[in-house]
């Protein structure tokens, strides 16, 4: 880990390149800009043809500079910035709202996220490894995760390249047999296996279609332990993750922010947070399912996140490549960015989140009444291509979904696994407003949206392939119990912000969402 200065801190630097399209009232940058030709709206709001243009048209140009002087986060081509002191601008969503929360019904005073924008020079890091990355946020060679987890020093750290979480500290490539040998099975003496653990529980056999346990059971739990201590990271309060260039980023791990608040990630590639040891829970739905542990980012009763410009992807397991173990696909991933356990204030903004199932969960139990109030998370200028679900699904939240673009491709439709977008879950107040949703032929826009135990949703301004949709209205057309068509706070009331027109999303997000489109380097 090589620990370097920053010659010239920027704290609190104010509303900075590459936020959101949600610009702040009054402000000289909250002005009409040309859209390109092919994303042109008519006076009454109809779409002309939407999609991305081949070429970048002069009014493309136009809706660039808007979008990287007014939306935060893109300095522009061959302007390379610090991105580890910027911090969130004013009214971009949740992170930037200053008030009272409660995770875990303990109060905490919440101000507008910052990050580790505050951090000395010697709590300035650049890494290009797991065990750097671990020292880096510990605060100290061979730290524990308990260090991690509970320091509250601000901090940056520039994570350069790929840093491998199945990488030891040596430099050894771990496999999950390195982790499965460390166990050993009680009744047998024998080294833990996988391939045992599926030959004993296959439910057309013996032991039939009821829940493992055992010594098998408790020996894969001792497994994923063993795991878990060399690729599960935690992250604390007032730090700042980001990457540096195009390719800077973090593989097999499950980067966990828990207990912490002001936090920013930002220009990061989360790949693959790959669970070795799933568990098979013959229970859950008709046919059973391997449940995995890991999300390859989580945010735990933390608050005041900021989550900007970066892809969260399955790396070298992507959904096809996953074999079908019991009828059912062996599921070795959880979510790509979950939010639960009362975490509160978090804003997401320009990311990619592609091909993948359960995608982003907000909330994590119906029976966790102690997160009321809390989950209050807004989500804008993201590109969603490919997933399954959970885009977001929502427990108790107050949730702000607006100017994203989601995209089913053919090849997705073809082999089945779409199920819905928008998920209602208890007590939730979901707000989408003026998304882009493109669907293969044969999808049923009824699928987009997902009732799981809530009331309520409010849509307004969906395009649908190229033409506006009431995508609520065909869903309560076909469901059993209607959604009301409402929603019990206003975003406005709690920031402000001027969405895009849904016709403009599909170019907008394209161009501007992901990890590496920001310019970035390293504190000269």
């Amino acid at each position: 880990m090589r620990s370097r200065p920053s010659p010239h801190p920027r704290r609190a630097v104010g509303p900075t390149l590459g936020t959101a399209l949600a610009l702040p009232a009054g402000s000289p940058l909250t002005r009409s800009f040309v859209l390109p030709l092919a994303l042109t709206v008519g006076m009454a709001g109809a779409l002309v043809a939407v999609g991305q243009p081949a070429e970048a048209s002069t009014g493309a140009g136009a809706a660039a500079a808007a979008v990287g002087h007014a939306s935060g986060g893109y300095p522009g081509h061959g302007q390379h910035a610090d991105l580890g002191r910027e911090t969130i601008a004013a009214d971009d969503g949740w992170a930037a709202w200053s008030g009272p929360t409660f995770p875990e019904g303990v109060e905490r005073q919440a101000a507008p996220t910052t990050g580790g924008a505050a951090a000395a020079p010697a709590e300035v890091y650049e890494v290009d490894t797991w065990q750097e990355l671990r020292d880096a946020l510990a605060g100290r060679p061979g730290g524990s995760q308990t260090d991690a987890r509970t320091n509250q020093v601000p901090r940056i750290v520039y994570v350069t390249g790929e840093v491998d979480a199945f990488t030891a500290a040596d430099g050894t490539r771990l496999t999950c047999e390195d982790f499965a040998a460390q166990v050993t099975v009680a009744d047998t003496g024998e080294p833990f296996s996988m391939d045992d653990y599926i030959a004993h529980f296959d439910p057309s056999g013996p032991w039939g279609w009821t829940a493992p346990s055992g010594p098998l059971e408790e020996a894969r739990v001792r497994a994923a332990s063993v795991q878990a201590a060399q690729t599960q990271q935690h992250v604390g309060s007032n730090v700042t993750i980001v990457g540096v260039g195009d390719d800077a980023r973090i593989s097999g791990a499950n980067v966990r922010v828990r207990d912490a608040h002001n936090v920013i990630l930002r220009n990061m590639r989360f790949s693959d947070g790959y669970d070795c040891f799933p568990q098979w829970s013959p229970g859950d739905g008709d046919a059973g399912n391997w449940n995995s542990a890991y999300d390859n980012v989580s945010l735990w009763t933390s608050t005041s996140v900021w989550v900007d410009h970066s892809t969260f992807d399955d790396g070298a397991h992507p959904i096809e490549s996953l074999p079908v173990v019991f009828g059912r696909p062996f599921e070795v991933h959880d979510g790509l960015l979950d939010i639960t356990h009362g975490s509160d204030l978090v804003t997401v903004s320009y990311n990619e989140f592609l091909n993948h199932d359960k995608t982003m969960l907000i909330g994590s139990s119906d029976s966790r009444l102690q997160d009321r109030g809390q989950h209050r998370v807004t989500l804008h200028h993201n590109y969603w291509q490919d997933i399954g679900q959970r885009a977001p699904r929502v427990r108790f939240g107050d949730v702000h979904a607006y100017n994203n673009y989601y995209r089913q491709t053919r090849r997705q439709a073809e082999a089945g696994g779409f199920q819905y977008y928008w998920g209602a879950g208890k007590e939730s107040s979901l707000v989408v407003e003026n998304n882009a949703v493109s669907l293969a032929r044969g999808t049923d826009p009824a699928l987009v949206v997902g009732a799981y135990g809530g009331t309520m949703i409010s849509e307004s301004g969906t395009v649908l392939n190229g033409r506006q949709a009431d995508l609520l209205a065909a869903y309560n057309a076909k469901a059993a119990t209607p959604l009301a068509e409402e929603a019990r706070w206003t975003p406005s009331d709690a920031y402000r912000y001027r969405p895009l027109p849904a016709a403009a999303v599909p170019w907008v997000v394209t161009t501007f969402a992901g990890a590496g489109v920001l310019d970035s380097d390293l504190p000269s």
